[in-house]
Parts: structure tokens; C-alpha cells; sequence
């Protein structure tokens, strides 16, 4: 099977149990206070009480930089340690002195893991907080994968051929 087509199943699975999921979580929920908009005088957030606007605002603008430098780290930085340390097949690392590669890779791996701890609570805490927090990611994500993919060649130029002829006529 070609890449591409299993590339394409598991986007179809991935749609199919996100909308099994949201159905499910929908029909059960009932009155959750996860299912909620805004401060609320009962939202605490990490023992801050999120009861008014302002506070409901720095919340989001800590948010909104977390998730980009979250994504820029786990785009950018991280593949390059996981890389030089996981790929089976490199065997001669040629960026990194040896105690370079140990430093920086338990460094960064054991902040992003102290990291996740907040974006655990960004999660769980109200649903609002936890969509703001993917449609960030999602933003920041989609300009560095474009970025990295800018940075590459492409053997398989026909898609592009094609488009740029159906531009001329």
C-alpha cells in the first residue's frame, strides 16, 4: 500500500473517532462545569480564581504564548535531539559533541515533560480554555510546517505542474 493511501485511512479513522467521541461526551455530559464559557466564580485554575474578565484574559495570553513556544520546540527543536538520539540507523553524530547531545536532550525532555503539567490543566479545566489552546497550536503548527516543508525538494513535482497548466488556460 502507497504511503499516501495509508496517510488518508488514518485521517479517516482519526475523523471518525473524534466525531465518536464528541457524540458520546455531548450526549453524557449533561450540566458539566468543564462545558462552559468564560470566567465563572467557581473557575480556579492552578488555585487562581478565574472569576473575571481580566483574569480570564491573562489566563489566555499565557496560554496563547505556551502553546507557541510549545510548538516551536516540538517542531524545531525536539525532532533535531530525537533524531541525533533515536534514529537506529546514525550511528556518527556530527553536530553534537557527545555530552552537547546528553545535555541538551535530557535538558529539553525534562522541561517539556515539567511543561505538560500546565497543558494537562489547560485540558481539563473548561472547554474553552482547551479549544483556544488547540486553535493556537494549530495555528503556530500549520506556519512552521510550511516552513520545514518550504525547506525541502520534491521529487514528485506533477501535482504542481498541473496546477500551474490549469493556470495558463
Amino acid at each position: 500500500m502507497k504511503q499516501i493511501n495509508k496517510i488518508r485511512i488514518c485521517l479517516i479513522l482519526n475523523i471518525f473517532l473524534l466525531f465518536f467521541i464528541s457524540i458520546f461526551v455531548t450526549n453524557f455530559a449533561g450540566k458539566s462545569k468543564y462545558f462552559r464559557f468564560g470566567p465563572n466564580e467557581d473557575f480556579i485554575f492552578i488555585s487562581v480564581p478565574i472569576d473575571n474578565y481580566n483574569r480570564y484574559s491573562l489566563l489566555l495570553v499565557l496560554i496563547f504564548f505556551n502553546d507557541v513556544i510549545k510548538v516551536l520546540i516540538s517542531e524545531i527543536g525536539e525532532p533535531i535531539l530525537v533524531f541525533n538520539v533515536y534514529n537506529p540507523d546514525k550511528f556518527i553524530i556530527t553536530d553534537f559533541t557527545k555530552y552537547q547531545l546528553l545535555f541538551y536532550s535530557n535538558s529539553m525532555f525534562f522541561i517539556s515533560n515539567i511543561r505538560r503539567i500546565f497543558e494537562i490543566l489547560i485540558s481539563i479545566t473548561q472547554i474553552d480554555i482547551a479549544l483556544f489552546s488547540i486553535i493556537n497550536e494549530q495555528i503556530v503548527s500549520t506556519f512552521t510546517v510550511c516552513f520545514l516543508v518550504n525547506e525541502k525538494k520534491f521529487s514528485r513535482e506533477e501535482d504542481t505542474i498541473e496546477l500551474n497548466n490549469e493556470d495558463t488556460t
